[in-house]
């Protein structure tokens, strides 16, 4: 099953599974089933996906909700797996994943499309949870962005991606794939971004 409700039922389905776990995180203004063909397509590849809510979604926010609160609810259910996760993220969810990588939370991580590493509204990255480029514990990194994407241009991913590159301590890459849209993980082409990001952490889990 693809969501249940509740973290203690995703994390007990995760664990039985036996399998490696990847966990997909949504951005803003998007929710954990745009997820749903992706799901598929990693279960089929032998690995047990799942998409947690984020605090506000489970009505568990006690007020605004914060990019340091997803941050540490999802660390949460990472570290109840009895396995590393791997890590997928888009937009806002991809900078929640790398600040997950960074504190060693993740066996390989999927950033697409994370924009810059400094914050604005309506979640403060900079002051809430920042980005630790030079973690040693972060593991395997690829970072996709899209051509002519008129939101946020590859040089903002790029700029991500050579703050993260400059660390040799674990293995990054980019890629740049053809244009998406904004919600790139329901849009038409989204299968083919799943097979690169499944690629990339066939090599490491």
């Amino acid at each position: 099953m693809f969501m249940e409700t509740g973290d203690a039922a995703i994390i007990e389905r995760t664990n039985a599974s036996q399998k490696p776990p990847v966990i997909f995180i949504h951005g803003l203004w998007s929710k954990p089933a745009n997820w749903r063909g992706w799901n598929d397509v990693f279960e089929a590849a032998g690995y047990a996906p799942l998409a947690p809510e984020w605090p506000a979604e489970l009505g568990g926010a006690a007020g605004p909700e914060t990019i340091g609160g997803v941050a540490a609810h999802l660390a949460r259910i990472a570290g109840a797996l009895e396995r590393r996760p791997a890590l997928i993220g888009h937009a806002f969810g991809a900078l929640i994943a790398q600040i997950l990588a960074a504190r060693g939370l993740s066996a390989a991580t999927v950033a697409i499309e994370p924009g810059p590493f400094r914050g604005g509204p309506p979640l403060d990255v900079r002051a809430e949870a920042p980005v630790d480029a030079a973690a040693a514990g972060r593991g395997p990194l690829l970072m996709i962005s899209f051509a002519r994407d008129h939101l946020l241009s590859p040089s903002v991913n790029h700029g991500a991606y050579d703050q993260q590159w400059r660390y040799e301590h674990a293995v990054t890459e980019y890629i740049q794939l053809p244009r998406r849209g904004r919600s790139m993980p329901v849009e038409s082409g989204w299968s083919g971004v799943a097979q690169t990001a499944l690629a990339f952490l066939k090599r490491f889990l």
